[in-house]
């Protein structure tokens, strides 16, 4: 009789116990249907540089090309999620800056549109996809702020040991911190080299093969890139010369040979803010994607914007 006391008085408990939970998960499902209806629908024009075309696309459906384009779905969640955060601010800010943002990696940033990576990734398109969603939706319209203004977020592949300040690399007054990384896993990767002949390097900057022997540094940044350089009365900001020469940074230097001169280069593309070879690396020591974006962007907040701002 007292067994089956006990089983009468411990049913109602647990359907009670059972109904509770229900209800509370259902709350917390209200809750988060309802903040995820809040975000605002941003949306950004972008221009394909292949053929000239434009169209308007919401601005967290267009992140996944724009993720597709600049990572890899394998990386770590917390890099992805720092790289999607930057990418909103960027796309964003030059969306209202200049009224469109382009998919030249050279200009803007690199762009994977849906068929693309369908045919990219095939049978695995479905789980890179959620990968690339995630980082989306768990970073759902936050951006990188300063005094409450969205920030064209720079970012690049490997900064080769330490990120670059924008006015350092541009010029101008945006000032953005440059700061050290030691997270590339090795940074073996981030080192390149190419040899150019002497007559076709003198062809190329115009000078003469006897003025090559004048090539020098004038001015360099604190991180060791090169600022401007000079060849006789000829001279060229960094930037300029290793787009001229196609380098893959301005963090180069070279070696003189009888038959000509090899550039080594340190790192991959501009270096400013966000080094995204470094991201994977602090993602690999733990750091979610707030510490990630605090490290490479210290004079920045990370928040949502106001509506037009």
């Amino acid at each position: 009789m007292r067994l089956r006391r006990a089983g009468r008085c411990v049913l109602p408990l647990l359907l009670a116990a059972v109904l509770a939970f229900l209800y509370f998960n259902g709350r917390a499902a209200e809750r988060e249907a309802a903040a995820v209806a809040a975000i605002p629908t941003r949306t950004i024009t972008l221009r394909h540089t292949a053929d000239g075309t434009a169209e308007e696309l919401p601005l967290e459906e267009a992140l996944l090309g724009f993720l597709a384009g600049e990572m890899s779905p394998e990386d770590p969640p917390a890099a992805l999620a720092a790289q999607a955060v930057a990418a909103r601010s960027f796309v964003y800010a030059r969306d209202l800056a200049a009224g469109e943002v382009c998919d030249d990696s050279a200009h803007c940033l690199a762009y994977l549109p849906e068929a693309a990576r369908r045919e990219r990734w095939g049978i695995n398109f479905a789980a890179r996809e959620a990968k690339l969603r995630e980082a989306v939706e768990a970073t759902a319209d936050l951006m990188l702020l300063k005094d409450g203004a969205v920030q064209p977020a720079y970012f690049h592949a490997a900064c080769g040991g330490m990120t670059e300040n924008a006015a350092d690399c541009w010029g101008g007054d945006v000032q953005t911190a440059a700061v050290p990384c030691f997270w590339e896993g090795g940074a073996g990767g981030s080192l390149s080299a190419c040899f150019w002949p002497k007559a076709e390097l003198a062809a190329k900057l115009g000078v003469t093969e006897a003025e090559l022997a004048l090539l020098e540094v004038r001015a360099a940044s604190a991180s060791g890139r090169v600022q401007r350089l000079s060849c006789g009365e000829k001279s060229w900001r960094g930037t300029e010369f290793r787009s001229l020469l196609g380098l893959r940074s301005t963090d180069f230097n070279w070696l003189a040979t009888a038959e000509g001169y090899w550039f080594t280069t340190q790192g991959w593309g501009h270096g400013v803010g966000l080094c995204q070879a470094g991201a994977v690396g602090l993602a690999g020591q733990g750091c979610d994607f707030r510490q990630i974006l605090a490290y490479y962007y210290p004079d920045f907040t990370l928040g949502s914007p106001e509506e037009g701002v």
